[in-house]
């Protein structure tokens, strides 16, 4: 007994060692890994919002037909489109200057100009609106105008301060604004949905989940921008949007043809094979990106943080690291990724219904594109680096082959599933391209850092 009982005590103290030194490392290398400790902040109220959708979208297919889903889909990327100018892409701008002083200005014209576009979009809706909807054939959308600028103006202002945020590493403040615009946003619909309001309640549901948080994350800003107005130097404030005129000159037209890049699937899968398509195919990308999403947009803040950083310090660890964070990023997506788009096509009908059941027909040809866009779009800084005429070239040819390939299936007459495939082929090759141009960025920067 003493002899089994000392086997036991030596065990316990093995493993109660090995779990410790397990445990400090792990310690040690958040603690010197920025990024890491950013990702794993974020990716916390990340992770949290992802097991709240995986409860709350089976709720969801259940209230709402594919159909309805899919000018859902279509709302939502005409209303991301217009948010990308929302700023002229002067947010970008917020994390680079020295001092806070610069950096309040730069939110000051990112706000200044979203109220402006907000006013001019409302007058655009309200006197050619019916005209617009007509001619893309999106009548639908018609009762919702005034959904759109608010929207709009909601989105955009989220978006300057997520900006902020991530000039002040805020990371905690930004994991719990993700979490409560998840629940509210889905809440929201379920109710919505159960009172039969249709697609006004998956749009309504949507805007309110894109606008909460804005009290949050403006709380330390806010108070600070109100005694700064009464001083206001319009000289400046000149100043600073003529030092940063690149971004609105070069950002700011490739981001509006990177959007429309990755919105005209939605668009024009709705004109060629009607919005019954466009909701499985919606639904089943949004489905396979789940297992990645809980650590991409995570990355992508605070790999912008970080390097916006060392950009400021004029370091030469930008490539290792950018070349660090692709790799990680690639072996932990791929096998997620490929996974669930095998399961997909299996699952989709037990989770979702049976009026789903097509949706997993879409994974397997989208997973290609999935894990590109992963790999590559959460650490793409073209515009950081000074290259936002390589963004812009970049995003019109992306644009180009996007609309190339949806011709040629046009003309082909090829199936839902075919043309997604062409799709997603197509710009898997231009993700590759991205990934290169990047690496090409970093070494220039580098090489006038060394003979600075």
């Amino acid at each position: 007994m003493n002899k089994g009982s000392d086997h036991i005590k030596k065990f316990t103290v093995r493993f109660k060692t090995f779990f410790n030194s397990i445990r400090k490392r792990i310690i040690s290398r958040v603690s010197t890994d920025p990024i890491l400790k950013g990702v794993l902040v974020l990716s916390s109220g990340t992770l949290i919002s992802q097991i709240l959708g995986i409860i709350f979208v089976p709720i969801l297919t259940r209230l709402y037909t594919p159909a309805i889903y899919g000018t859902l889909a279509v709302f939502a990327s005409l209303l991301s489109f217009l948010i990308v100018g929302g700023s002229f892409k002067y947010e970008l701008t917020i994390p680079l200057p020295e001092t806070d002083n610069d950096a309040e200005y730069l939110f000051i014209l990112s706000f200044l100009i979203v109220c402006t576009i907000t006013v001019i979009l409302f007058l655009i809706l309200v006197f050619w609106g019916d005209i617009l909807a007509g001619i893309l054939h999106f009548e639908f959308i018609t009762p919702y105008y005034w959904l759109f600028c608010i929207g709009f103006f909601g989105s955009s202002v989220y978006q300057i301060l997520t900006y902020w945020a991530l000039r002040s590493k805020n990371y905690g403040t930004l994991t719990r604004t993700g979490i409560t615009q998840g629940i509210c946003g889905s809440i929201s619909k379920i109710i919505l949905g159960i009172f039969s309001f249709g697609s006004f309640g998956l749009i309504c549901g949507e805007i309110i989940g894109r606008m909460v948080g804005i009290g949050t994350l403006g709380r330390t800003i806010f108070p600070r921008i109100r005694q700064l107005l009464p001083v206001l130097d319009f000289h400046k404030l000149k100043s600073l949007a003529q030092k940063y005129r690149k971004f609105p000159t070069y950002s700011l037209p490739a981001g509006l043809i990177n959007n429309f890049a990755s919105s005209a699937p939605t668009l024009l899968l709705s004109i060629l094979f009607g919005f019954q398509i466009v909701g499985l195919y919606s639904l089943s990308y949004s489905m396979l990106v789940l297992p990645v999403s809980l650590v991409s947009s995570s990355i992508a803040q605070v790999y912008f943080g970080e390097i916006s950083e060392l950009f400021r310090q004029k370091s030469d660890k930008i490539l290792p690291l950018y070349l660090k964070t692709t790799k990680e990023l690639f072996m932990f997506g791929a096998p997620l990724i490929l996974f669930a788009a095998i399961a997909f096509p299996f699952l989709f009908p037990i989770i979702f219904g049976s009026a789903w059941k097509d949706a997993g027909m879409f994974s397997l040809p989208l997973s290609i594109l999935v894990i590109s866009n992963f790999v590559v779009s959460s650490t793409d800084r073209l515009e950081l680096y000074g290259y936002n005429h390589w963004e812009l070239a970049w995003n019109i040819s992306r644009t180009f082959f996007v609309l190339l390939g949806f011709f040629i299936a046009f003309q082909l007459k090829l199936s839902p599933v075919a043309t997604i495939l062409l799709y997603s082929s197509l710009m898997t090759i231009m993700y590759a391209i991205c990934f290169i141009l990047n690496i090409k960025a970093i070494k220039l920067v580098s090489q006038k850092i060394g003979n600075a």
